[in-house]
């Protein structure tokens, strides 16, 4: 059973692009005004095979070897320096950032869907050139002229990497206990002293300059958040035609050794007087560092999808490959013929395909947020967005390890086996539910952030296009499973949502012990959003169309019914986090 390293899911995604998404608002519009589904097609097709035929046989390798910290350097995995030039010189780095700055200037929802199979391929590669096009993104929008025109270009060109400097050992998600310093120089640089911690790819062998996006605390700045500004450190010092000077005193000291993702080096990074440059001015480090979190969450999330869908498709090879049971006088038959097998099967599918639409719906959000023709029109699609990528972040991620799980589960024991290929993807997945903003705090972003705090907006318009759907297609009988499903989880997310702002707002904390249950909820009735779409649109009678409209009426059948169990757990008060004091509570032995 010689499985593929890596199966890229084209057909799935062509489908979705060209006949469940209506692309018309940015493809052909500017600044896409060159871009068509031709292009769409030709660069996930492309971005396919290098997905499958580079970075898929790095991954096990990556894994078994891991990054190396050797004389104070980090040396990573074998295959990594070959395969990251081949994805340099392809262009890959800049997909989606500007011509202007040496990009290829591609919606979106192009990017997203290269971004899930450069995951699927080498999750611990892909976390690498996710913070180049993060920091480029940042840096467009707020470094000052002569910064960005000398490091942007070598972003988008991956001759220059990234990273994101945030966590320290005193304050992980507390970003407000940042104490890392910053004092200013003569020369209007600042310099920078102090410990971050979790630094991805914080030092490496792939390209010659690291430039570290760090939050520093100035003097007299006020505490918490507020007085947080964000400086950029290079590895080394440089000129303004892009020439390397002296090594800045922004020093790795260690990597962690982790529970996976072994090949991407996580890194311990002392700033001792390191020279840095202020970007976005003095108090603003986190309020412009948020322009990162767009890009950041919609691919944090789309780990989920890409991982979960890896294990997907290695699943389906070995349930279709296996023989095993049946009658005792007859030969043994493929697993995929039992029930329980073709239940995780159903399972696995209908999750990862119903994501991967999501995670297009929301990257086309983040396009129209750009490319609508009026600023209405942009407000709202920005709006949804903002609503949909706390609940891609957190739903992927935790639904992508519960499909990883499955997988190993349909490989029984060879499936804890290394060799089988699946028990990686469940280590590497699982820091992905903690990076980026823990699941937790997704959960209280979308209930205390986008649905109290902005009094339901984003939450009343997502409601009112799910119900446009609905009753668009009401008089569809072959969607009658799907949509009565939908209709009913959507009432469900409402009760409780009713339930959320009818709180005092002392009494708030009783919607926060909930909000892990509402955004599971959220992620559940998109999810079903998304399958009515699919099978409306999958009227013919090919395979791939069969086998939505019948995944559609297994997620509604099968899977929607977890909603009742959800909306208990998330009413006002169930979870009933306070009953016992601290002390009681965390006793023990």
């Amino acid at each position: 059973m010689n499985a593929p390293y890596y199966v890229p899911p084209l057909e799935d995604m062509r489908f979705l692009l060209e006949e469940v998404f209506d692309l018309s608002g940015v493809f052909g519009q500017p600044p896409y005004e060159e871009i068509s589904f031709d292009i769409a097609r030709a660069v996930l097709d492309e971005g396919g095979r290098f997905a499958a035929e580079v970075l898929g046989p790095v991954n096990a390798r990556g894994d078994a070897v891991g990054a190396q910290f050797v004389d104070g350097e980090v040396r990573t995995a074998p295959g990594f320096i070959d395969a990251y030039r081949q994805y340099r010189d392809g262009g890959w780095v800049g997909l989606d950032l500007p011509p202007e700055y040496g990009g290829q200037g591609l919606p979106l929802v192009i990017q997203a869907g290269m971004a899930e199979m450069v995951t699927g391929s080498c999750m611990a590669f892909s976390m690498l050139p996710l913070m180049g096009r993060a920091a480029a993104r940042l840096l467009i929008g707020h470094a000052e002229a002569a910064l960005r025109d000398t490091v942007v270009p070598r972003l988008a060109a991956g001759e220059w990497t990234a990273t994101i400097c945030i966590s320290e050992p005193q304050a992980g998600s507390d970003v407000g206990r940042t104490a890392t310093r910053a004092t200013p120089r003569d020369d209007g640089s600042w310099s920078l002293s102090g410990t971050k911690i979790f630094i991805t790819f914080g030092d490496h062998d792939l390209a010659p300059q690291i430039i570290h996006m760090a939050l520093a605390r100035t003097p007299g700045a006020p505490v918490g958040t507020r007085g947080l500004s964000l400086f950029i450190v290079p590895k080394f010092d440089f000129a303004a035609d892009g020439a390397l000077g002296a090594r800045n005193p922004a020093i790795v000291t260690s990597i962690e050794h982790k529970m996976g993702l072994k090949a991407s080096p996580t890194c311990v990074l002392n700033f001792d007087g390191a020279r840095g440059f202020m970007v976005g001015g003095e108090g603003n480090g986190l309020k412009t560092m948020f322009d990162m979190v767009n890009v950041m969450r919609l691919e944090a999330g789309i780990h989920g999808l890409g991982v979960g869908g890896a294990a997907l498709a290695k699943a389906l090879t070995y349930v279709t490959e296996r023989l095993q049971g049946g009658n005792a006088d007859a030969p043994p038959v493929p697993l995929v013929d039992h029930a329980d097998i073709r239940r995780m099967i159903y399972t696995m599918r209908s999750r990862i395909e119903a994501m991967r639409a999501m995670m297009f719906e929301t990257a086309l959000q983040l396009d129209l947020a750009v490319t609508a023709g009026s600023a209405a029109g942009r407000a709202t699609a920005r709006e949804q967005a903002q609503w949909l990528l706390p609940i891609g972040k957190a739903f992927f991620t935790a639904t992508g390890f519960e499909v990883a799980n499955l997988a190993v589960q349909c490989f029984g024991g060879y499936g804890y086996i290394a060799e089988a290929g699946v028990e990686q993807y469940v280590r590497d997945l699982r820091v992905a539910s903690i990076y980026e903003g823990t699941n937790g705090i997704q959960a209280f972003d979308l209930v205390v952030r986008k649905l109290l705090n902005d009094e339901g907006r984003r939450y009343g318009e997502f409601v009112a296009r799910i119900r446009r759907d609905l009753e668009q297609h009401a008089a569809r009988p072959d969607l009658l499973d799907i949509r009565s499903a939908l209709a009913d989880g959507l009432a469900r997310l409402e009760r409780v949502s009713a339930a959320y702002r009818a709180l005092p707002r002392g009494q708030r904390r009783a919607a926060e012990a909930g909000a892990a249950a509402f955004l599971a909820m959220t992620g559940r009735v998109t999810s079903a959003w998304m399958w009515l779409r699919m099978a409306a649109a999958a009227t013919g009678g090919s395979a791939l169309h069969r086998r939505k409209r019948e995944l559609a009426a297994f997620y509604a059948s099968y899977l929607m019914p977890e909603l009742l169990a959800l909306e208990a757990q998330a009413m006002p008060g169930a979870a009933r986090v306070d009953g016992l004091d601290a002390e009681t509570l965390v006793s023990y032995g």
